[in-house]
């Protein structure tokens, strides 16, 4: 009985934690963005526009992949199709959306907007 009730005085932080870590995640890769480090890839993930981009920017761009990927696989495996076509759709609507002076990927490379 006192665990249920801790775990429901705990349920609503936790709640508070994920939804901090996820707005902290989206203002650094809004910063990482601005910056010129980070950019959309054509395959649905983010990608580092200059390779030798600091360590944390890089851990962020592996923590943001494998959250889209789990994304990808949960939403293809709802609709029976591919991962991968999830995942490509996705970047074309991301990379249309993608603001003024972000980097996106294209066939030719990497490309300011």
């Amino acid at each position: 009985m006192k665990n249920k009730k801790l775990l429901s005085l705990l349920a609503p932080l936790f709640l508070g934690l994920c939804l901090v870590t996820m707005s902290v995640n989206a203002a650094d890769l809004a910063t990482a963005k601005s910056a010129g480090l980070v950019g959309e890839q054509m395959n649905g993930f983010l990608g580092l526009v200059k390779p030798d981009a600091p360590s944390d920017v890089q851990a962020l761009v592996k923590s943001i992949n494998a959250q889209r990927q789990a994304e990808y696989q949960r939403i293809a495996a709802k609709n029976g199709v591919p991962a991968e076509e999830v995942a490509r759709l996705t970047a074309q609507k991301v990379i249309g959306q993608a603001a003024s002076g972000q980097f996106v990927e294209t066939p030719t490379g990497w490309t300011q907007r």
